[in-house]
């Protein structure tokens, strides 16, 4: 190969990493903006529960905020949420949606809640978990159902 064939094949390779990556620095904006904010849970029976979305880190998906109970012992109080975000790139025929886990430490309940779920149409649609450490039995430790998240405007 010549010199200029060369360095215009390098060139072209150096627009196309930095056209790339532009392009992926704004699709990490905009999950950002999908998923910061304060978000409430329609299915909660004592009253909503919220959670605040205050951080999402875009180099490796992980998510911070804080949720409030909507009732009993832990009513008022704000917890740590600590969470995960991913996403691939849209694929042909496929429904693409981005995908968000997060957990909170009820200390007033000596508990554990996880919500892993998906993002779409401004809603989060994810299976929930409660881990208790007093129940009145061995097999209710576990509850499981279903949480529907909407962004607040």
């Amino acid at each position: 190969m010549t010199k200029r064939t060369l360095w215009m094949l390098v060139s072209c390779c150096l627009i196309i990493g930095v056209c790339s990556s532009s392009r992926i620095d704004a699709q990490d904006a905009s999950t950002q903006s999908k998923l910061i904010g304060k978000w409430t849970n329609q299915n909660e029976t004592k009253g909503p529960a919220t959670i605040s979305i205050t951080w999402v880190d875009s180099a490796t998906g992980q998510l911070k905020g804080k949720y409030s109970a909507p009732s009993g012992a832990a009513s008022g109080k704000e917890f740590d949420i600590l969470g995960w975000v991913s996403s691939a790139p849209p694929a042909a025929n496929r429904d693409n949606v981005i995908v968000v886990s997060f957990s909170v430490s009820l200390t007033s309940y000596g508990s554990i809640a996880t919500w892993t779920g998906f993002l779409k149409d401004n809603k989060i649609i994810a299976s929930s978990s409660n881990v208790r450490s007093n129940t009145g039995y061995e097999w209710d430790h576990i509850t499981a159902t279903y949480d529907v998240w909407t962004k607040n405007p």
